[in-house]
């Protein structure tokens, strides 16, 4: 009797496992469904938002945007405004060029660019009227070091390379 209840029991367990598998089975294909309107949907508004910044996002960049959007939506949005903010002021300079290229006194002194110049080209600055010429042992001093190269150079010694020197200086002994 023991072994026929068990069997009784059995079919029943048998049964519910069958009922339970096919319910799973069910939902899966639900959630199939499910899953494939919700890409749809994803890819649609991807599609809707590239679209919506083709102002800022050129062709080429299409594909990458999109694929941002459908990673994340907020931080791309937030990304393309900021650039579209960027590009709206530089199209209304370009569309309307400023009067003069020197800039108002309106403007903040941290925001106006200076032009970058060549040392070279710059005026040399005057010596003072008043101011006392080159000390004789400043003028010594590059005789001698002007001797020394020159004495490296020309492989003479150092006493031709020193009235050589001397000559290039215009200090005559």
């Amino acid at each position: 009797m023991a072994d026929e209840a068990k069997g009784v029991v059995g079919v029943g367990v048998d049964e519910r496992v069958k009922s339970l598998e096919e319910a799973l089975s069910v939902e899966k294909a639900k959630n199939e469904v499910l899953m494939e309107q919700i890409l749809k949907a994803e890819n649609g508004l991807a599609e809707k938002d590239v679209e919506g910044f083709a102002d800022v996002i050129p062709n080429e960049d299409r594909e990458f945007w999109r694929g941002q959007f459908l990673e994340n939506r907020e931080n791309a949005t937030a990304i393309l405004n900021r650039m579209r903010g960027r590009v709206a002021p530089a199209a209304k300079t370009e569309a309307a060029p400023a009067a003069s290229a020197v800039p108002t006194a309106a403007v903040a002194p941290a925001t106006v660019l200076k032009p970058l110049h060549n040392r070279e080209a710059a005026p040399r600055p005057a010596s003072a009227a008043g101011a006392p010429a080159a000390s004789p042992a400043d003028k010594a001093a590059k005789i001698c070091n002007r001797a020394q190269e020159i004495a490296r150079s020309r492989g003479c010694s150092f006493t031709v390379a020193f009235r050589c020197a001397e000559q290039e200086f215009g200090a005559t002994s």
